[in-house]
């Protein structure tokens, strides 16, 4: 198949990790890609030795989705790059196809990657791909297939936390792991644990840095929390850790699950997807719920063996479901059932 790829935010996130991943990916089982986006986000896509090299086409992404000239670049690129199908990633970029579709002649595809009010962009595409359940709800079984994100299988390095980050000796060590900002519910994680003898590692950047380094001063003994910043051993760390917090108020689709789960890690999460869909009942707690988030990691980190055992499902459920090949696998399907005649 030959394969577009469009993408119009020019922001650097978890979509653009998708996006490229993908990307490489199918070019990797023998696809023809051509890769339409941002030129920032072009330049991000390695040329590998072993994958064939994929197209790239820029578009001035910085325009509003319903500037003309942009509605015209795509056009004329999408045209000029004659693909069997265009998948468009997140709302702008599928406003941009919906607007120019009836001039391509190919089926389009767009992938919904979190919960939408607005709908009206994604009702013009052929199929639609959710990035959880809950997305998905939104549309009709129909017109949408659920496929989870996927990554490589994790190789985490061995991690001597005690050592790398100085944590106290003889507490359970917890990560949480994000931006720091509103949505990802760190205020609410470091209420829960204030008093309790855990460790707390958070590993991220934002703009409530500062904010969370003032509440941090202020845990009481003997809870100790470290702000790690970005790091680039996130996959080791929470392979080295006893647990994984995710205090999100909202998510798409999170990342750092499916690391965790892929390495093995126990995990506690908010009432989010794709948590929800994937962790037992057990190892969920209500959203913005300090005291119900205390009060279950008290509970999971005193039982450490049953908490592992209560993995189990979540983890074999990971490598089924939630690595780069079965999220390769699963979208080449859809494209395939888009082209029967």
């Amino acid at each position: 198949m030959r394969i577009c790829q469009l993408m119009a935010s020019p922001g650097v996130g978890g979509m653009e990790k998708h996006v490229r991943e993908l990307s490489l990916a199918l070019a990797a089982a023998g696809h023809e890609v051509v890769l339409i986006g941002p030129a920032a986000f072009l330049a991000t896509v390695p040329d590998h030795l072993d994958v064939p090299p994929m197209q790239r086409m820029a578009i001035p992404a910085h325009l509003s989705r319903f500037n003309p000239w942009l509605m015209f670049k795509v056009l004329l690129l999408l045209r000029k790059a004659r693909c069997d199908i265009v998948h468009a990633h997140a709302s702008k970029a599928a406003a941009l196809l919906a607007s120019v579709q009836r001039w391509i002649g190919a089926p389009t595809l767009a992938t919904v990657h979190s919960v939408k009010r607005n709908l009206k962009p994604y009702r013009g595409m052929t199929h639609l791909i959710a990035v959880s359940k809950q997305v998905a709800s939104a549309f009709t079984a129909e017109r949408c297939s659920v496929v989870y994100n996927g990554i490589a299988q994790p190789l985490p390095a061995v991690l001597n936390l005690h050592e790398q980050f100085g944590v106290p000796e003889g507490m359970p060590v917890i990560i949480s792991v994000g931006r720091l900002v509103e949505a990802k519910g760190f205020d609410v994680l470091l209420q829960a644990i204030d008093g309790l003898p855990v460790c707390l590692l958070i590993a991220g950047e934002g703009a409530l840095r500062r904010s969370l380094l003032q509440r941090i001063r202020v845990l009481q003994s003997p809870t100790y929390c470290q702000l790690l910043g970005q790091r680039s051993d996130v996959t080791a760390i929470l392979a080295a850790v006893d647990a994984v917090v995710i205090a999100s108020r909202r998510e798409g689709f999170s990342y750092v699950l499916n690391e965790a789960l892929l390495c093995g890690a126990r995990v506690l999460s908010t009432d989010v997807p794709v948590a929800n869909e994937v962790l037992p009942a057990a190892l969920i707690v209500p959203i913005n719920d300090a005291a119900a988030l205390r009060a279950r990691l008290q509970h999971w980190l005193a039982r450490p063996d049953v908490w592992q055992q209560q993995m189990q499902g979540a983890h074999a459920y990971a490598q089924q479901h939630m690595t780069l090949e079965s999220m390769t696998k699963a979208t080449i399907a859809v494209y395939q059932r888009l082209l029967q005649p």
